[in-house]
């Protein structure tokens, strides 16, 4: 079978994909597209790096039956509940009884007065400021109160990221001020104003009073909670210099209440089936109940692959945030889950070692691998594995960890070893997809290798669309594009040695010259990108710019650079007027 011949493109916003977070998601209809190509009837697809399963949603959905291996607990139990069918109202029931149960606790926990009416209304979110110092004059100052500014619709509104002190005038930078405790200073509610929008308050005497009471002695379910302490890593620093330094510290005292009740509740529901995706509504609550949501002038949640403590967070109504996620999940098990008829497994353990397949048994392998060092899985996990009890085996994680003492040599070893693994079970003559995109120059090589080293041919390279960049790519000049594809046939017998020539030194002037003939063949101005929700001007997307020069790099085997040089040396050749020519 010749390797598809188009490009793919998938968008985010379906029932599946928005049900339940994940750091990285390959849009489910996406990977059918390419399943429906490549799959023969009846046969049986394996993704060797599963993450949350949506490999498993995309072949459900289509009828075929798939492997669905991870390494991660907290994964392995995502893809359970994503690949899972369950009847949509007694999941819903389900949910009702749950809330019934707490109702008490509920009102105690998030109850405010209505500035308008004076009459009890629920909280629904909580903004929270941490107070700063001075460097130059040590003037405590609350930021809430000097970093806001207004324009005319919502999205214009920022938390900026300098300005000055009100005591001394020296313009101060905010990522460099030393914090010292967080105060409420906006309360989020809904009473007699529109039902469509929330009214907002400073907190009142009450309310402080009330909050402060929870705090002192906050009503936990003993037992039901996680008090695993952060231990060192790349993403788990800062919220342990912010004195985080437990899962239980990453929740206000009001919320860690609610979640362990929550938690409880749950345990006690008889119906395995029913508890566990009444479980999967409370892990896909993730980082928006703790400390680590950052506060948004338009609301939504910043689930980023990073623990990073905001200055100014929210506090969500963790009882209001569960309903809305359990609708989206019943959404997802009406619509999608409820046309499955493929059989998905889930397996947890390396992709280094999948003892449990035989030889030439896989008729497709769609791989999405970790990109080198861009997320830190395991460590992203621990907030989820501490509620399950289960942690992630880090020793073959195929990652670049300085904490975990793994270099690029390291993570290279890891991916020949499972693409080693991905030839073996796979039938002679058929494919692997494999799914990448780096800002790295080396870490395309080893993986170039990697590939090459265990047998596979790279047939293709394509364009892997998402149609929505991540928050990462909206706010960083150095953050790659769009995914690419890579359609890799298997050979007859595993390498000793590579051919690749990607990361043979090449001289500057030649790379510029390539990429300047890459842009010549381009129309610069069908690659303008408009940002949203965030403050910046039009410009063009170098990032897609990126993924379509390496993909042609990959398919002539001519040496890449890294993201930011290319898009130095592509600015540059813009800013001449080349572009027109």
């Amino acid at each position: 079978m010749p390797p598809v011949g188009v490009g793919v493109s998938a968008g985010k916003n379906t029932y599946a994909y928005d049900a339940h977070t994940y750091h990285t998601k390959v849009p489910p209809q996406g990977i059918a597209e390419l399943l429906r190509h490549y799959l023969p009837e009846g046969g049986l697809v394996l993704d060797p790096f599963s993450g949350s399963g949506m490999t498993g949603v995309a072949a459900s959905t289509l009828g075929v039956d798939s492997i669905l291996n991870e390494i991660s607990p907290a994964a392995c139990f995502i893809a359970s509940r994503f690949t899972a069918k369950l009847c949509p109202r007694a999941f819903e029931g389900a949910v009702r009884s749950i809330l019934a149960q707490l109702a008490d606790l509920r009102c105690r926990l998030y109850t405010t007065t209505c500035a308008t009416c004076k009459r009890d209304a629920e909280v629904a979110y909580t903004v929270w400021s941490y107070n700063v110092i001075c460097p130059h004059c040590g003037h405590e100052i609350l930021l809430w109160d000097h970093c806001r500014r207004y324009g005319r619709r919502v999205r214009d509104h920022k938390i900026l990221k300098s300005f000055p002190c009100p005591r001394c005038g020296r313009i101060l930078n905010k990522s460099r001020l030393r914090r010292t405790i967080a105060e409420p200073v906006l309360i989020g509610y809904k009473c007699c104003g529109s039902r469509q929008q929330e009214s907002t308050k400073t907190p009142d005497q009450a309310d402080l009073e009330r909050m402060l009471c929870i705090e002192i002695c906050p009503p936990l379910a003993e037992g039901f909670y996680p008090t695993t302490p952060l231990p060192d890593g790349v993403n788990l620093r800062q919220p342990k210099r912010h004195g985080l330094d437990s899962i239980s510290k990453l929740y206000s005292p009001r919320n860690l209440a609610a979640m362990s009740h929550l938690w409880r509740a749950i345990h006690l529901v008889k119906d395995p089936e029913i508890a566990a995706h009444l479980a999967f509504v409370f892990t896909s609550l993730y980082q928006r109940v703790t400390r680590l949501s950052e506060f948004r002038f338009w609301g939504g949640s910043g689930n980023t692959a990073r623990l990073n403590v905001p200055f100014i967070f929210n506090e969500a109504n963790v009882f209001g945030t569960f309903e809305r996620k359990a609708r989206s999940i019943q959404d997802h098990l009406e619509t999608t889950a409820g046309h499955y008829s493929g059989k998905t497994v889930v397996v947890q353990g390396s992709a280094t070692r999948m003892d449990y397949l035989p030889d030439a048994c896989i008729d497709l392998v769609f791989a999405d691998p970790p990109f080198g060092a861009n997320i830190n899985y395991s460590e992203m996990n621990l907030l989820w594995e501490s509620w399950l009890g289960s942690r992630t085996d880090t020793r073959e994680e195929a990652i670049i960890n300085r904490f975990q003492g793994k270099t690029l040599s390291e993570y290279a070893l890891l991916m020949q070893q499972a693409l080693r693994e991905c030839h073996r079970v796979l039938r002679p003559g058929h494919w692997m997809l494999l799914v990448f995109m780096n800002s790295s120059s080396k870490v395309w090589h080893v993986v170039r290798e990697a590939i090459e080293l265990a047998g596979f041919s790279i047939e293709r390279r394509d364009i892997f669309d998402k149609e929505h960049g991540t928050f990462k790519q909206h706010v960083s000049h150095n953050t790659p594009g769009s995914d690419l594809v890579l359609h890799c046939r298997k050979a007859r017998g595993i390498r000793q040695e590579a051919a690749s020539t990607l990361g043979m030194q090449v001289s500057h002037g030649a790379i510029e010259e390539d990429i300047a003939a890459f842009l010549r063949s381009r129309k610069i101005e069908s690659y303008v990108q408009t940002y949203l929700h965030v403050d910046r001007e039009e410009e063009v997307d170098f990032r897609r710019l990126y993924s379509e020069w390496v993909a042609e790099a990959l398919a002539d085997r001519r040496s890449v650079v890294d993201f930011p040089e290319f898009r130095l040396t592509a600015t540059r050749w813009i800013g001449t007027g080349q572009s027109g020519s």
